[in-house]
């Protein structure tokens, strides 16, 4: 089971005037083709990081309700792609059933009155709903398509387990399709907390303001500050002249998924990029420093800074671990690397 990673940076000098304004970071996860519940809206950081599985959970709920908490009426239930759960007669719903694959769906019977299905999916390891169908089921069968796509803003009246109301400004959508792992950064307009941009993979993406209703997007047009924002955070990150990527091989891979939740809530000082990735036994990482000074110094110190967190990790029986250290021009190109390792006994 692939475990995905993001990662939301926030330019520190917007973080004063954002929280003073009461928003919170909000994050949407798209299933049945639309995102309409906040999966996590809540507190942040300068550098935020979130990590899933493809674990979900259906349940009932008795209405829709927009800008209201999701609340179930039924017990949630644990389920698979492949499989179906029936909510009976008495409004229970039963243990999944059906041999698990890898289709993306999952169905959910109703014989009981009409309900609404929600779903929920856990996230740092806590579950919160993710859907809730906004018109009720009377009966029959709802086939639900969580796909592995992200809706990231802003917000001041939503968090964890809103129901979402016609419009979310100043977004953007992240895709993980073919990938595991993903990287955004905020900067809001100098003039107007909350109203802002986004880097993603080192270029801007302009706002966009989503549409509940119709599923659609609607491009924002960003000041003149913003912009002028928003490149000096591009010309930043292409200005990094070192990256430390590590890899350590568990004796296990529970060991290594384990490792990789640990060390996601460790992040050292002065650290900037702390990315996370698993598969199988093996965890591999990208460590840049945030205050790139003289590459003998920031390689000791990303070095030292990660092995603290695994060797604090009880569990850290592990095989090798290895590093690699690559220094860029300002370009951004490939310059040489060196690699190093170390196994325990």
């Amino acid at each position: 089971m692939s475990t995905y990673n993001l990662n939301i940076s926030i330019n520190p000098a917007d973080i004063p005037p954002l929280k003073t304004a009461g928003y919170r970071l909000c994050i949407a996860k798209r299933v049945n083709g639309k995102y309409d519940v906040v999966w996590s809206g809540g507190a942040f950081n300068a550098s935020n990081s979130f990590a899933w599985n493809a674990e979900f959970q259906v349940f009932g709920a008795l209405k829709f309700q927009p800008g209201l908490q999701v609340k179930a009426a039924t017990n949630p239930e644990d389920i698979k792609f492949g499989q179906s759960v029936l909510l009976d007669r008495y409004g229970v719903m039963e243990s999944a059933t059906g041999l698990p694959n890898t289709s993306g769906v999952f169905q959910v019977q109703n014989d009981y009155d009409p309900v609404c299905i929600g779903v929920n999916a856990k996230l740092g390891g806590a579950w919160s709903p993710i859907y809730l169908s906004q018109q009720p089921l009377a009966s029959g069968v709802i086939s639900l398509t969580p796909v592995e796509k992200v809706l990231i803003w802003f917000d001041t009246s939503s968090s964890t387990g809103t129901m979402l109301v016609d419009a979310v400004t100043n977004s953007v959508e992240v895709d993980f399709t073919g990938k595991t792992s993903q990287s955004v950064t905020y900067a809001s307009d100098p003039n107007t907390p909350g109203d802002g941009g986004w880097v993603v993979d080192g270029s801007a993406v302009l706002p966009t303001t989503y549409n509940v209703d119709t599923d659609t997007f609607s491009l924002e047009s960003p000041s003149a500050p913003l912009l002028g924002k928003l490149s000096a955070l591009i010309n930043h990150q292409n200005s990094v002249l070192l990256t430390v990527s590590a890899s350590v091989q568990f004796v296990k891979p529970a060991e290594a998924q384990e490792f990789m939740q640990y060390a996601l809530g460790k992040r050292p000082k002065g650290v900037q990029t702390w990315d996370f990735s698993v598969a199988g036994d093996i965890v591999r990482s990208k460590l840049e420093a945030l205050n790139s000074q003289e590459a003998r110094s920031d390689i000791k110190f990303l070095q030292d800074a990660y092995l603290g967190v695994l060797n604090s990790f009880q569990d850290s029986d592990y095989k090798e671990v290895t590093f690699e250290i690559r220094i860029h021009g300002y370009c951004g190109c490939h310059v040489f690397s060196l690699l190093g390792s170390h196994t325990e006994s």
